[in-house]
């Protein structure tokens, strides 16, 4: 998933990132389950990608929006691990 730095508090704020990243995360969570792969939980995979995103930006990213994209992550994986497994969607 391609970031722009940039526009990225505006993406946390407008829910951008969390739709792209959740198109994306269906794709490899679909894919996870098609080869027999148990899907991970959420939250571990949440604070994986938050990671990686975190270590892309040039300049730290500041405390608010760290806690800010951690919870579009894991919004976006819990919707679609849920999406994946036929589970009930996720209230946001």
């Amino acid at each position: 998933m391609d970031i722009d730095y940039d526009t990225l508090a505006d993406e946390i704020e407008n829910g951008t990132l969390r739709q792209r990243l959740e198109e994306e995360l269906l794709a490899g969570f679909r894919q996870l389950q098609s080869q027999g792969d148990p899907l991970p939980p959420a939250s571990y995979f949440a604070s994986k990608v938050a990671e990686i995103i975190d270590s892309g930006a040039t300049e730290p990213l500041t405390e608010a929006m760290k806690y800010g994209l951690y919870q579009e992550v894991l919004t976006a994986c819990e919707q679609a691990r849920a999406t994946v497994l036929g589970e009930p969607p996720v209230i946001q």
